[in-house]
């Protein structure tokens, strides 16, 4: 298996070209993707139905194990095409396999945790019910045949998901539908999708497997690229050439050329691009929620954006929770700005809508976090979080809010929108460890700044970023030191002093408010774990008692 990267290099989209600086260094670019909408032409339904055709048994090849290589040259000469797009088909059909692969990966490791972390809650559930049963009052036997029902529902699902497991790892090829499993499925259904006849649903079949076709790049040749050449025409246009494959060269001649418009700053990209030489990628794809409208996107490179962030400067803190995304910058010193006497705080509530209108709210919530961070010319921190793991193990645990949190697609796109517009503005984003940064933040600065639990989380995270490390406090030390280990009052946030305190606030359901208190729950902490903790017995007129150790919950 190859070596996981890292979450900031899966989300970048800054390289490094082959070209040097004076200094021998490669020079550092930025990927930039630009679309257009295309006039139709049949060339673009014909080449798109016969590439996605071709594409489709690429992909077949490179399962019975043919290489790239193989595939370009066997494909020249089967159908009858040029080397470009020969080569254009055997690396899309790779990257389509690579990731194939990466998601069967995925899926048997997510599968793996999912039923680990089920079988965990089902055994905590029978023994908590056998706790009911041997002491049956009113109060045990309330909601017994729910959860009774819940735990035989869990265990079912978890066997489904076994043998699902147990079918990935036995299987050795890789499967995927074209078109979608869900239009597949609906032949069999023609009335309930709308369909008159089996041609009819045959006819979109055909439509949605096609509409596709991909060319590389390559720079220092005409248009940058070598069968899907870009020119400019002048004002806001542009012209693509297609090389048109020998066996459609009858019906459409030795080149299409087709027309677009690009504006703006994608205009000037694009310009700098040909103009310097930069490969110019080009996919073609029709949408059919559009009216089957073409259009074109090409992804090419620009120039790198200097970086006009300092950690000299601070940093900028993002906690992302189940209702909020919370933001606040602290200064180098490790406290929270202010400007005319407050915090510089901000919180924004999870987007709710549909995909395209959470999408466009992250994007706006973005914008303002880069205009704050180069406003001030400091870095943002987030928590590097495995979302897709954090899923599998926390869907047992009962509570609503993480499980929509974690079954969002809000939060990988946050970081995906955060990463490329900082990258557009000169700013860093650094992505830290997630570990104990709410507890850190309740104890330690929730009550000290008046900040709210997320807020003080976000302190935290910009905090490391800058390097600090998370002390426990001296007066939790001082007053629970019975209970600590010598080496706790050296944890610097991530060692077994904070897991005890997280521990005990979470046994002794001590809340989030309470903290703005911080003797209160000392106090009752240190009673509460001087009865709980073990004690020798002692005699008492001949005879051994031992101390009750009943709890009070706070």
């Amino acid at each position: 298996m190859a070596k996981k990267k890292s979450l900031y290099a899966e989300l970048t989209h800054r390289s490094y070209s082959r070209q040097k600086d004076d200094s021998g260094n490669r020079i550092p670019q930025l990927r930039r993707g630009i679309e257009a909408q295309l006039p139709f032409h049949p060339f673009l339904e014909d080449w798109g139905f016969y590439y996605q055709s071709f594409f489709h048994s690429a992909v077949n090849q490179l399962q019975k194990g043919q290489t790239e290589d193989q595939i370009e040259k066997e494909f020249q000469k089967r159908f009858g095409i040029e080397w470009a797009w020969a080569d254009s088909l055997a690396t899309d059909a790779k990257s389509t396999y690579d990731q194939l692969v990466t998601a069967r990966e995925n899926r048997i490791l997510e599968l793996s945790k999912d039923i680990e972390s089920g079988w965990k809650a089902v055994s905590e559930g029978i023994e908590d019910l056998e706790n009911r049963l041997k002491n049956p009052t009113r109060q045990n036997f309330q909601g017994f045949e729910k959860k009774l029902l819940g735990l035989e529902s869990k265990t079912s699902r978890l066997i489904r998901k076994q043998g699902d497991l147990d079918r990935l790892l036995s299987q050795k090829r890789l499967h995927i539908c074209f078109g979608g499993v869900k239009l597949f499925n609906s032949q069999h259904h023609l009335e309930a999708n709308n369909y008159k006849s089996h041609d009819e649903w045959k006819s979109d079949w055909e439509k949605y497997r096609s509409g596709n076709f991909y060319s590389i790049g390559k720079g220092r040749t005409p248009g940058n690229n070598r069968v899907a050449g870009i020119f400019y025409q002048g004002d806001d246009n542009f012209t693509v050439r297609f090389a048109v494959p020998g066996f459609l060269r009858e019906d459409y001649g030795q080149y299409v050329y087709l027309t677009f418009e690009v504006t703006g700053q994608r205009k000037h990209d694009l310009l700098y691009a040909l103009e310097s030489n930069k490969p110019v990628t080009v996919q073609c794809f029709r949408r059919e929620h559009k009216s089957d409208q073409w259009y074109i996107h090409l992804t090419t490179y620009v120039q790198d954006v200097p970086r006009i962030s300092s950690l000299q400067n601070g940093c900028i803190g993002i906690d992302l929770n189940a209702e909020t995304i919370d933001i606040i910058y602290v200064k180098r010193d490790g406290n929270p700005a202010r400007t005319s006497g407050k915090q510089i705080i901000l919180s924004f509530p999870i987007p709710t809508g549909t995909t395209g209108q959470n999408q466009a709210a992250l994007r706006d919530i973005v914008c303002e976090i880069v205009k704050l961070a180069s406003i001030y010319q400091c870095p943002i921190a987030c928590e590097n979080l495995d979302f897709s793991l954090k899923k599998a193990q926390l869907r047992h645990s009962g509570s609503k809010h993480y499980n929509r949190m974690l079954s969002s697609f809000i939060y990988d796109k946050f970081r995906s929108f955060l990463v490329v517009r900082a990258e557009k503005s000169g700013i860093e984003v650094k992505f830290v460890s997630p570990y104990m940064t709410s507890v850190i933040g309740m104890v330690k600065y929730m009550a000290k700044y008046g900040l709210n639990s997320a807020s003080a989380a976000a302190m935290v995270i910009a905090r490391r970023a800058l390097g600090f490390k998370e002390y426990i406090p001296h007066l939790w030390l001082k007053t629970l030191s019975p209970f600590f280990e010598p080496e706790d009052s050296k944890d610097g946030g991530f060692g077994g002093g904070w897991g005890k305190i997280s521990y005990w606030l979470k046994i002794y359901s001590i809340r989030r408010p309470r903290l703005f208190q911080p003797d209160t729950v000392l106090r009752f902490l240190l009673d509460s774990l001087t009865v709980a903790s073990p004690k020798k017995p002692r005699r008492r007129r001949g005879k051994v008692t031992a101390i009750s150790t009943s709890v009070e919950t706070a």
